[in-house]
């Protein structure tokens, strides 16, 4: 579409398309300030989207609006890509990289979606009909995704520091890891995992394997033993995955805040994971617990990914990772889960019924869960790839290719047979790292550290999201004043819990 610049009645550009005007002929500036004049909001927003503003007459007055907002743009076209720096972001409705709503949501995040504005330029709406409809439905999507998320942390965020709290006061082995030159399979749980247990178990000393949490099972009950189990959920479930472990040698890499058995942490040997934005790091630096940096995901396989590709310089295969609904079971068994509730089947609601259930209600995360690793696949595609014994995948994964196991006979086997398999600085090792603070010092450093904590905008960003969205919110002193009593109320409630759990 052909757009036609030209200066207008006062001397500024202005713009055209087929005659129909993107900006005032007369006066463009005054015509955006007119326009951020009219906005209007019944909250304090985090951010504000303007969809397709041209030449961004607007985005200056929009930022005096809204000091304390993020004021973002949303392109329908690259014409006007030198306005661009106007804007606080600006976020194209055409990428090659990510749908828009998954560029929005991991720019932004969710507490800035939920608290956010969004606006049609109106002559960019009329000129771009059918674009503007695509972003407002992006938009939606991303509104959508960070309710939901917003939602689970509301839910979850107690229990996850409990499970903080109970990590840094049980904790007794700790390990870190080196890094290395390996190559790192990640074993997933999904149907397709069964067609690589055979060549997992053949090839096993080639490669340094990490199984998340859900895969351990399958693969201990068909003699393979992970050198890495991961779990980073903090549902009461997660413990089932990893509880059976007994006498299995397997190194469990747990972040801080899952839901772990009591009995693994003091009997096991663990490699801690934090988050870098998480107020476990606040306990395991207080009693000085080693740790190695872990990424939050929704997934468990996107933590134990991008972990692995910090961990090694060598490729990584994912095993597993259908991210599909299937029409039978949804994990390779044996799992864990699927032990328990196979338990409760009954003549009226019977196995059959259950998994058809589970698969029509699992298919809104795994879409989620699947976005993530297509948004992210171009950074990962040069060294990450697929691997089954050519299963046939409802989904790809964007730019991470799907190969089969005669490629990575190829490709490792072949490819690295004249050298020796334990070369030191190929190996990926384990190290020991002990904790500096033990007994009841320990305790009592963890329980100072709380109580600072909890008078912190972070413990109530991350502790209570929803509460401290809606004080960000809220325009009336008084209104706002009122949240942060009730807010309070919580947190001393909370903070007897936590005191009597330690």
């Amino acid at each position: 579409m052909l757009i036609n610049f030209e200066p207008s009645r006062a001397g500024e550009l202005t713009c055209s398309v087929q005659g129909k005007y993107l900006h005032s002929k007369y006066n463009p500036q005054t015509e955006g300030e007119r326009f951020a004049e009219n906005v209007q909001a019944d909250f304090s927003p985090l951010c504000v989207f303007i969809l397709e503003p041209a030449l961004s007459y607007c985005a200056e007055p929009l930022k005096k609006k809204f000091p304390g907002a993020d004021i973002c743009a949303i392109r329908f076209s690259k014409d006007f890509s030198k306005a661009d720096s106007k804007w606080d972001k600006v976020f194209y409705l055409e990428n090659s990289s990510a749908p828009l709503s998954e560029l929005l949501f991991n720019s932004l995040g969710e507490e800035k979606l939920i608290s956010s504005l969004a606006f049609d330029w109106t002559p960019a709406k009329n000129i771009f009909p059918q674009q503007s409809m695509l972003a407002w439905g992006e938009i939606k999507k991303a509104i959508l995704k960070a309710r939901d998320v917003i939602g689970t942390r509301a839910y979850f965020s107690k229990r996850w520091l409990k499970n903080a709290l109970i990590f840094a006061s049980k904790v007794q082995k700790t390990m870190l890891l080196e890094k290395g030159g390996m190559p790192v399979i990640i074993a997933a749980s999904g149907p397709s995992l069964k067609t690589s247990i055979p060549f997992l178990k053949k090839y096993r000393e080639s490669f340094f394997l990490i199984a998340v949490s859900s895969a351990f099972m399958p693969l201990s009950k068909n003699g393979i033993s992970p050198d890495l189990v991961i779990s980073s959920d903090g549902g009461y479930w997660a413990k089932k995955h990893i509880d059976f472990s007994g006498s299995v040698e397997s190194v469990f890499a747990l972040e801080a805040e899952s839901a772990v058995p009591k009995e693994i942490l003091s009997q096991k040997e663990i490699l801690p994971l934090c988050y870098d934005d998480g107020l476990e790091k606040y306990f395991l630096d207080s009693i000085g617990c080693p740790y190695m940096l872990s990424e939050r995901n929704g997934t468990v396989a996107g933590t134990a990914l991008c972990f692995a590709h910090g961990l090694t310089t060598g490729d990584i295969f994912l095993c597993g990772l259908d991210q599909a609904p299937a029409t039978g079971f949804q994990h390779t068994q044996p799992n864990a889960l699927e032990t328990d509730n196979a338990q409760k089947d009954f003549r009226i609601k019977n196995t059959e019924t259950r998994l058809t259930s589970s698969r029509f209600n699992s298919s809104a995360s795994l879409e989620i869960y699947r976005n993530w690793f297509i948004s992210n696949s171009e950074y990962f595609s040069k060294r990450v790839f697929r691997l089954s014994d050519n299963f046939k995948y409802d989904f790809d994964l964007g730019k991470i290719h799907d190969i089969a196991w005669e490629d990575f006979e190829k490709k490792i086997i072949h490819g690295f047979s004249k050298q020796a398999a334990d070369t030191s600085h190929r190996k990926i090792l384990f190290k020991e790292a002990k904790i500096k603070l033990n007994g009841d010092t320990r305790k009592v450093k963890i329980l100072d550290t709380l109580r600072e904590l909890c008078e912190s905008q972070k413990f109530e960003d991350e502790v209570f999201p929803m509460d401290s969205l809606l004080i960000k919110r809220e325009l009336s002193p008084k209104k706002r004043a009122e949240l942060k009593a009730k807010l309070k109320e919580k947190t001393e409630k909370l903070l007897k819990e936590c005191e009597k759990l330690i």
